[in-house]
């Protein structure tokens, strides 16, 4: 399959042109991998490994409390998240082959021009939230750099007899003297951390302009329903437009089953990493409200500077994730209320079923769900917040 083909078939790939390019950058998009992707792979791994392993190691030199522990973690334990997403478009090359074939082949099922501007219109937001999330996660790193540099640009605006202490904001250990190597360390956590960021944007946008894509079939399935009815009351319910109400119909049930079966292919083939995701993102929080908790209490600027753009990264990725598993639910919801609000009683009865039949499949709440664990809906973010919370006042107690 070339790669014109993959990529370029279809007027609308512009919508994802910029999460083409993010995967292309990692070498995880399948279609565009380069001639040395494997050692891509593998320097790829090394950065990040080596990002963990640093504060990992500051075990051995420090006093081992609860408090170190908590601090090293509040980290380290985000940083897996980075791992698992890396891992997980890695280890499925043709499962994010067949999310973009789903993306794709979705767009020829339209029937007219109204269609294709809902999908549009929810390509677009698409788009518009990668942006958006991606001058977000920018905007952090950049504040993150000016916190570990101010002393540095503090000693050229306003210098001392001496030089102001340089020390990065976390727990961390080289086995080398971080004063003489201080801008060497910077370099390589710097890296590290924007190389983490840009990983969770390239993979987690990708997600979410699915669940997008989810959303805008569900949207062009209640369209359908609404208007499968028109011709034949328009046409003062003559009984041969009976054949095309029943194709009508038929056209919305098949692109419902079609959004869910979207939904089911990613819950089926990235169970376990939403899962684990769930875990890094309780222990994540309640490990940084604690650190947040302390800055507070010490009335450290910085580490409540840190600690805070940290909470707010991993609440915003979480939020989104449960977000978008809401409005699935809440577009299949939409589908059983057009089919209920259509004139279905001035139709005949054979018609009356097959809306009666599509009303009792969309009664029952769809939810994305893991294993009947964990749930993407607002619901269940506030169950994890809740539970984060819970965490972090047994981290305090003790």
């Amino acid at each position: 399959m070339s790669l014109n083909y993959c990529e370029s078939n279809f007027a609308e790939n512009h919508y994802y042109r910029r999460n083409q390019i993010f995967l292309s950058m990692l070498d995880l998009w399948p279609y565009r991998r380069s001639k040395f992707a494997k050692i891509n792979y593998v320097f790829h791994f090394a950065i990040i490994l080596s990002f963990i392993i640093v504060q990992l190691t500051s075990f051995l030199t420090l006093q081992v409390t609860l408090n170190s522990i908590i601090m090293v973690l509040s980290y380290a334990v985000p940083s897996f998240f980075v791992i698992v997403q890396y891992y997980s478009f890695y280890a499925h090359p043709n499962e994010i082959k067949e999310l973009w074939k789903h993306i794709r082949d979705s767009w020829s099922l339209l029937k007219n021009e109204t269609e294709r501007d809902i999908m549009r219109q929810y390509a677009s937001i698409g788009e518009l939230h990668t942006i958006l999330l991606t001058l977000s996660v920018c905007v952090s790193i950049i504040l993150y750099a000016f916190v570990e540099l101010m002393p540095i640009i503090l000693d050229i605006i306003f210098p001392l007899n001496e030089t102001r202490p340089r020390k990065i904001h976390a727990s961390i250990e080289y086995f080398i003297d971080e004063r003489t190597y201080f801008y060497a360390i910077l370099c390589h956590w710097y890296i590290g951390l924007c190389f983490g960021f840009f990983v969770l944007i390239a993979t987690s946008t990708l997600e979410f302009v699915y669940y997008q894509h989810i959303c805008g079939l569900l949207k062009i399935g209640s369209y359908r329903i609404e208007h499968s009815l028109d011709k034949y009351i328009s046409c003062n319910f003559i009984p041969k437009k009976h054949d095309t109400v029943i194709q009508n119909i038929s056209a919305a049930v098949k692109i419902h089953l079609r959004a869910l079966k979207c939904s089911e292919f990613l819950k089926i083939n990235f169970m376990i990493t939403f899962f684990l995701i769930a875990i890094i993102f309780v222990l994540s929080i309640s490990l940084n409200l604690f650190r947040l908790f302390q800055a507070i209490i010490l009335q450290s600027v910085e580490e409540l500077i840190t600690s805070t753009g940290l909470l707010s990264v991993i609440f915003l990725f979480m939020f989104l994730i449960h977000y978008y598993g809401q409005t699935i639910t809440d577009h299949n919801i939409e589908i059983f209320a057009k089919t209920y609000n259509v004139q279905w009683y001035m139709v005949p009865v054979k018609i009356q079923k097959l809306l009666l039949f599509i009303m009792q499949n969309t009664t029952k709440l769809y939810i994305l769900n893991i294993g009947n664990l964990v749930g993407a809906s607002i619901e269940d973010f506030m169950k994890l917040t809740s539970m984060s919370i819970s965490y972090f006042t047994v981290m305090y107690s003790l």
